[in-house]
């Protein structure tokens, strides 16, 4: 393929479980209740788009799960970030089982 970006099916097969995961994960944090006297309301949604929700609490913005601006953006970027690991780690494998080289 001539292409200026090959696309990755390996990573492509990360992105589309990681986005029906989080979106289902973000789902289910929203409809929680909250328990009593402990309530870990949005930890499964700061888990899941955890490179995101670290560099924005460092940085004095940690997204907010109830957003969807925030959860969209953190999603996203999570989304880019398991692409290329994902295209990379596919690399990898092929390098290391066929010894053969893409360009």
């Amino acid at each position: 393929m001539n292409a200026w970006f090959a696309v990755s099916r390996f990573g492509a097969v990360f992105v589309v479980l990681y986005l029906a995961v989080a979106v289902w994960i973000v789902r289910e944090d929203r409809q929680s209740p909250g328990g009593g006297w402990i309530s870990l309301n949005g930890m499964a949604s700061y888990l899941i788009t955890l490179p995101v929700s670290v560099i924005g609490e460092k940085l004095g913005a940690r997204p907010d799960y109830r957003r969807n601006v925030d959860m969209i953006f953190a999603i996203g970027v999570c989304t880019v970030l398991l692409y290329f690991m994902g295209a990379g780690l596919g690399k990898l494998a092929r390098f290391i089982f066929t010894g053969a080289r893409s360009e």
